[in-house]
């Protein structure tokens, strides 16, 4: 076979699993970018952390777009070059099935390794630095994110506050209450606006307003430009997860079934890029007269629950089911048989596909619902 025809197949194959994995990135971040950015329209996140968040949410994206744009770009690349006669051409120039698997498996061999690279380093990381911006907001962040029109709390002083409006500062027109051991303060204010004053302390500041003092006998009056509280910063605590564990944390936990769990199911990633194309290969070459249609839903009911049965893995460890490498086995062995068993019906003359096409060619609206119920019947088997 020429070595040409060989290059020409895996850059319709690159240039397709590129577009694929394009668009399906541009829709995952842009819906990320919609959540938090609702988050942060709800006060749960501070606006100015939002980029940082969306950027270390990147590496867990790619762990969804990778396998998927992958197996999905393979199966219209084969499908496309099947249409146009390409690999019919290229077979009589000696290109058999099996050479054409093995011109595919190559790119996903190579971005499997960038996965496996993903999984166990940067995506860790990435996670952990995503829960320290979860509880690493400053207080003047915190601060800031509080509501006008409404009682809020202050817990580092004890205290509560009601502003009737925002400011660029904090809020204006306050009435607050603190209290303490030994003395209760009752003030108001035209603003008030938090920062912190070092590495140590963080500062609450009352601009221009009177402070009350009540006593046993009378209460003391007071007229301030600036009052300010200060009090010590609370350690950051960053909640353990094992999905911030990266390979050493894990290894040197291998005793554990959930963490030897978690390594199975991150290798189960790569594996399942490598076995998703050689299910996608075979499966082109069978429906390529079913219509891209047919075929890419077919794709994805296989593909969903091979993912959906990759991350569920510690479910069934949790359960007692299985061991770790039991579930690990089973789940790539039934996928990687379907693979072969799809290949061998490829030197056999009967064409399911077809037969299925004609079959329910005047009737779209109930094969549209037969496997709108398959998807459905998947997920629920997968997670519920």
């Amino acid at each position: 076979m020429p070595k040409i025809i060989s290059f020409y197949i895996l850059n319709q194959l690159l240039k397709t699993l590129l577009i694929t994995f394009v668009i399906l990135f541009g829709i995952l971040f842009f819906n990320e970018s919609i959540d938090f950015l609702e988050k942060a329209s709800n006060g749960e996140l501070y606006p100015s952390l939002v980029s940082l968040v969306l950027i270390f949410s990147i590496p867990s994206i790619l762990e969804v777009v990778i396998p998927t744009s992958v197996f999905i770009g393979t199966l219209i690349s084969i499908y496309n070059l099947k249409k146009t006669n390409e690999i019919t051409f290229a077979s009589q120039a000696g290109l058999s099935n099996l050479k054409l698997v093995a011109l595919t498996v190559i790119p996903s061999l190579v971005i499997s390794l960038f996965l496996i690279l993903n999984s166990f380093f940067i995506s860790p990381s990435s996670n952990e630095r995503l829960g320290f911006l979860s509880n690493s907001q400053s207080f003047a962040d915190n601060f800031k994110l509080m509501g006008e029109g409404k009682v809020n709390e202050i817990e580092e002083l004890n205290g509560v506050f009601y502003a009737e409006g925002a400011s660029d500062l904090g809020f204006q027109n306050i009435f607050a209450k603190i209290e303490s051991e030994d003395l209760d303060y009752i003030l108001s204010s035209e603003e008030v606006s938090a920062s912190s004053s070092d590495d140590s302390y963080n500062q609450i500041t009352f601009i221009k307003g009177e402070l009350v003092i009540p006593l046993k006998k009378n209460d003391l009056f007071l007229d301030f430009k600036n009052l300010f509280f200060l009090f010590p910063k609370n350690d950051v605590v960053i909640n353990e997860n094992i999905k911030t564990k990266n390979w050493n944390e894990l290894i040197s936990n291998i005793d554990s079934s959930i963490y030897l769990s978690e390594i199975f199911e991150r290798i189960s990633l790569s594996l399942m890029l490598i076995v998703s194309v050689l299910i996608a290969v075979p499966l082109s070459l069978r429906m390529h007269e079913s219509g891209r249609f047919l075929l890419i839903f077919s794709g994805l009911v296989i593909f969903l629950s091979y993912y959906g049965l990759v991350i569920g893995q510690k479910v069934f460890v949790e359960e007692g089911v299985l061991s770790p490498l039991q579930i690990f086995l089973i789940i790539h062995s039934v996928y990687l048989s379907l693979g072969l068993f799809l290949f061998s019906l490829n030197n056999y003359a009967l064409d399911l596909n077809s037969f299925i096409a004609r079959k329910y060619s005047k009737k779209w609206f109930f094969q549209l619902s037969f496997f709108f119920f398959l998807v459905i019947l998947f997920f629920n088997f997968i997670f519920l």
